[in-house]
């Protein structure tokens, strides 16, 4: 039976820290089982046996990734264990009810590990599913060396062939008993006659087929019970793995006999050959997995519909941030001569906005990178670059207590093949960490240096520092851990957890490290270089702030606080403001804009079918068209990008990077 893929490392530890708990609850289980027979005669420690092996290596498997660890350990285990209980006089339905007792209490646990977390439903569906199918596989090996021992006894302890044969048959029976307590239809088809035996009543009961009339063969299971769009696949599948062996497994839909209902179904199979290597008969197992298949798009509904909801409520926080951050801009243009009290106001609005505008950021990647949305637009380039991005992004916060920023950087490139914004992002995010967890006046650093072809960027702080308890689960979503001061400090508790995964998404790791309460913390980034010319990367070219000439900019965005406050900051140009796309379209043709600042949700006409009028109007064909919208996910950008728009920028954009968008224009587009 194959296994899900891991890992699930987090689940396996709180697994192992519940070990206890699980053994109690299992033995409570097995104790009160009266179908257990066995287990009244056997000792506590009779009982665990080979039991805390089989949890161990379930753990490991959930711990390590698909390719490194095999289950070859959690097989010998369940061998050792089903012979054990074979010695102990069990029968196979007792072994089988034993494991899955412990099975119950192990996905119990994982439950509970999962109602104190922000794990995504697909998250724990698969964590879930991976644990059912590593428990399936051990019983299924028990039961096995169970019915081998029972077979080999019978063989070694009588001679008379009918035993034996009737030995086999209870065995068989028994067997068939456990799939039945599991769901699952036993069946058999018989290539050389094309008819098919049914092992168990099961299988009635999944197909809707009649016991009265027999078991279906092959050819009219597929014909009488297959959707018509689901026969042609399991054909396929089923003639290859008739002529390439292997295990068989299918997923597909069915429409019961009886009722007419369709129901997803699983099977799992094997051919068997005849002595003279010809295929004689296919022997597999139905498990109706309607409900199961049902739930997790139920899941997976409600992981859109979340995605959808958090899309709209950053749109929503970010259109009023747009007027605040131009509020607080047109202020410090003016703050020479205001008193001190209205700086420090302009300077509190600005930082607050910046801080609720990268809180809506974080909030935004983790959902997804929950989902697997998260794309990456590599190139190569110096990651001191992104360093030195990220110190400015949080130099202000940082002159504001008071605290001190060393850089120590090589004076020679350190080229990586990377997203250079979303690398900035994560080196951002550890100072604003190392920051928001000091004191004022606090000392922090941040080194790269270059190492067996590697680049090395360690943040480090003198802060309040982190236990060694809490060090497992810094990088955890949602997760604000108590500090030593037992102060409280802004955030939702994400920043670590979207660095851990854009590092990982770019090949490296991060650790991070403490000498303990009150000592600091020290955050490691490691990623791969690359070995290319230093020309291919150059550097960013600083923008005067005053343009070439005078461009005709036309702002359009239905609120009016946000276009009127944008066109007093672009004052060295000549702007206009419309405030829907009807209008803009007007102002267009009269005022033939060099430039326009496009919001996207704008009522009536949206901002893309704009873009697209103004891309067919001769007098703006070749204008710059700049996106502004509340919404900024890549398919959203890239949504901009097909309707004629040069550059999309979230809300709130800093005005300065307008200012200088414009004026690198003006001097590069003459009239």
């Amino acid at each position: 039976m194959p296994l899900r893929p891991g890992p699930f490392p987090e689940l396996a530890g709180y697994l192992e820290s519940k070990r206890g708990l699980v053994t109690r609850r299992w033995l409570r289980a097995v104790r009160s089982d009266p179908a257990i027979e066995q287990a009244a005669r056997l000792s506590t420690s009779q009982l665990l046996d080979h039991l805390p092996s089989i949890f161990e290596q379930i753990c490991a498997v959930l711990r390590a990734a698909p390719d490194e660890t095999s289950p070859v350990h959690l097989r010998d285990n369940a061998k050792k264990h089903g012979r054990d209980r074979w010695m102990h006089g069990y029968q196979l339905d007792e072994l089988y009810r034993e494991l899955d007792q412990l099975q119950r209490c192990v996905q119990q646990v994982a439950r509970e590990f999962f109602a104190g977390t922000s794990a995504s439903r697909k998250t724990q569906t698969a964590a879930h599913r991976l644990i059912e199918d590593l428990f399936s596989a051990t019983i299924h090996t028990a039961i096995k060396q169970l019915l081998e021992d029972q077979d080999e006894r019978i063989k070694e302890t009588s001679g008379e062939r009918d035993r034996a044969l009737s030995a086999q048959k209870q065995s068989e029976e028994r067997l068939r008993m456990a799939a039945s307590a599991a769901g699952l239809g036993i069946f058999e088809w018989h290539i050389p006659t094309r008819t098919g035996v049914w092992e168990n009543s099961r299988m009635y009961e999944i197909t809707g087929q009649p016991e009265s009339q027999g078991p279906l063969s092959c050819r009219e299971f597929v014909r009488e019970l297959v959707h018509a769009d689901d026969a042609q696949a399991l054909i396929t599948d089923y003639m290859v793995a008739m002529e390439y062996g292997g295990d068989f497994h299918e997923t597909f839909r069915i429409v019961r006999i009886d009722d007419r209902a369709m129901r997803v179904v699983e099977m799992y199979g094997r051919f068997q050959s005849a002595p003279d290597g010809s295929i004689h008969a296919f022997i597999g197992t139905l498990e109706d997995i309607t409900r199961r298949t049902l739930a997790e798009e139920s899941l997976r509904e409600a992981d859109r519909r979340k995605d959808a909801f958090l899309a709209t409520l950053a749109h929503e926080l970010r259109n009023p941030l747009a007027p605040i951050r131009n509020a607080a801009q047109i202020l410090g243009q003016i703050v020479g001569d205001m008193p001190p009290e209205v700086e420090w106001v302009r300077a509190t609005v600005a930082r607050q906005c910046a801080h609720l505008a990268r809180l809506i950021d974080d909030l935004m990647d983790v959902s997804r990178i929950s989902g697997g949305n998260i794309r990456l637009q590599r190139e190569v380039f110096d990651i001191r670059q992104a360093i030195q991005g990220a110190v400015e992004i949080n130099l202000p916060t940082a002159k504001e207590r008071r605290d001190h920023i060393k850089v120590s950087v090589p004076d020679v490139p350190l080229l990586v093949n990377g997203d250079r914004t979303r690398l900035m992002q994560a080196l951002s995010n550890l100072l604003d960490n190392a920051i928001k967890y000091s004191d004022d006046c606090a000392q922090i650093a941040i080194d790269a240096t270059s190492r067996d072809g590697h680049v090395e960027i360690v943040v480090r702080d003198n802060g309040v520092g982190i236990s060694p308890s809490q060090l497992g689960e810094l990088f955890s979503p949602y997760v604000q851990l108590p500090t030593p001061d037992g102060r409280w400090r802004p955030g939702l508790g994400i920043g670590l957890s979207v660095v851990r995964t854009l590092i990982d998404m770019h090949g490296g790791h991060v650790t991070a490290a403490s000498d303990g309460a009150g000592k600091g913390s020290r955050f490691t980034v490691t990623l791969p270089t690359v070995q290319v010319s230093a020309a291919s990367t150059p550097d960013a070219v600083g923008l005067s702030r005053r343009p070439a000439r005078r461009l005709r900019v036309l702002v359009v965005d239905d609120n009016r606080d946000a276009a009127e406050s944008l066109a007093i900051i672009l004052d060295d140009h000549e702007v206009r403001c419309a405030f829907d796309g009807e209008s803009a379209l007007a102002m267009a043709k009269e005022f033939r804009a060099d430039a326009v600042i496009l919001d996207i949700a704008l009522p009536g006409i949206n901002g893309h079918e704009v873009a697209r009028q103004l891309r067919a109007l001769p007098d703006t064909a070749h204008a710059m068209l700049v996106a502004l919208s509340g919404f900024g996910a890549p398919e959203d950008r890239a949504r901009s990008r097909e309707a004629g728009c040069q550059q999309h920028f979230t809300k709130p954009v800093d005005p300065g990077i307008l200012v200088d968008l414009l004026n690198s224009y003006a001097a590069g587009h003459a009239r």
